[in-house]
């Protein structure tokens, strides 16, 4: 498996659809990820693939050493620290100037007992074609994001194709047959998803990483079971379904006029039929713009989450979510870890679209509720 962190070319429509097209239905990672396997499904019968997914195929996995401590503060190491890339990541476009990606850092000290005693261990594993795919823990949220670190083997080795995608994005090579790793619920729904590789803790047939994701129908899904796909050129295995028990709770900010933001320790959600209702004698009820996002802490400082003129993303995906276009959020997974209850308040950045077809910029501050 090839672990080089530069990225090839990509388009600046890619970029714009990957980080700032809230108006996509998908983010950034299902984008590339379908440019990069070209999903050549093909039609009519069932995939000819072993399956195997019981928790003995996981304990054995784990006996072995395939599977390294998962729980406690070493989930969040994995999960937000820098995934041995290095904690800042940077790319260039071709005549548009330089992008960056900066990972967190974990302090375990700084873990609360609550947010430790969420992440579950999950033990759920699938086999096929020479694969085996482990889903070690998981931690979930209200607002359902959650986060689960695997592991992937495969002994004839493990294509990773670094010319798609951001540094650290697990993207399979148009020549593998494995296509995609991705996760679904138990009500039949897709998640937004975003999957990266650990560039430390990896090797040529073993990769390590962390897949990001949060249901487009909420916590409603993430209660139906989660199931973690691999996509095949000719179709998927999955997992058995894996029923979170515990949840981490986010909390609640608003601005002056209304408009809603959740924040978790994994996510940050603002509630864009909020917005409709806020300016409902003028909005046309396109979803916001976006273009600046951050948090500012207790402590005065301030973690920027995106900003399209500084061109920092600093997240593992983003998307527009809501059912029949009613419910509407867009949900951000930060690259650190968020302490909310130490945050003073959430500012943003976004353009508003009119019913007239004109738009102006919107300055936001939300406050905690409580």
């Amino acid at each position: 498996m090839t672990m080089n962190t530069m990225p090839g070319k990509r388009s600046r429509a890619d970029m714009q659809g990957a980080f700032e097209g809230m108006h996509a239905s998908e983010d950034m990672y299902e984008k590339v990820m379908a440019r990069a396997s070209h999903r050549g499904r093909k039609r009519g019968g069932a995939p000819k693939i072993a399956v195997v997914a019981t928790v003995a195929l996981a304990v054995a996995l784990a006996a072995g050493g395939t599977a390294y401590a998962v729980l406690g503060g070493d989930f969040f190491f994995r999960g937000w620290g820098d995934h041995g890339h290095g904690q800042v990541n940077t790319w260039t476009e071709d005549g548009d100037g330089v992008y960056s990606r900066t990972f967190g850092t974990v302090d375990e000290g700084g873990l609360s007992d609550e947010l430790k005693a969420s992440v579950e261990y999950a033990g759920r594993a699938v086999e096929a074609r020479g694969y085996t795919l482990l889903v070690e823990s998981v931690l979930v949220d209200d607002l359902g994001c959650g986060a689960a670190t695997f592991t992937l083997s495969n002994p004839d080795g493990i294509k990773i194709n670094p010319a798609y995608g951001v540094p650290g994005d697990a993207v399979f090579d148009d020549t593998s047959d494995l296509h995609l790793l991705r996760t679904t619920f138990g009500d039949d729904t897709s998640a937004s998803d975003y999957v990266v590789y650990d560039a430390a803790a990896s090797t040529d047939t073993e990769m390590r990483g962390t897949i990001y994701f949060n249901a487009k129908k909420g916590a409603d899904s993430v209660a139906t079971g989660i199931k973690w796909v691999l996509t095949f050129n000719d179709g998927d295995v999955a997992t058995d379904s894996f029923v979170p028990a515990k949840t981490i709770k986010s909390r609640e900010f608003k601005t002056a006029d209304g408009v809603r933001a959740m924040v978790s320790p994994i996510a940050l959600a603002i509630d864009d039929e909020s917005v409709m209702e806020a300016h409902e004698d003028l909005y046309g009820g396109e979803p916001l713009t976006i273009h600046s996002l951050s948090v500012t802490m207790e402590d005065g400082a301030n973690l920027v989450i995106t900003d399209d003129d500084a061109r920092a993303y600093n997240i593992f995906g983003s998307c527009l979510r809501g059912e029949d276009g009613a419910n509407l959020q867009i949900v951000y997974r930060p690259t650190q870890l968020l302490t909310p209850d130490k945050i003073a308040s959430v500012s943003a950045s976004a353009d508003l679209h009119y019913t007239d077809g004109q738009s102006e910029t919107w300055q936001a501050e939300f406050l905690p509720t409580a």
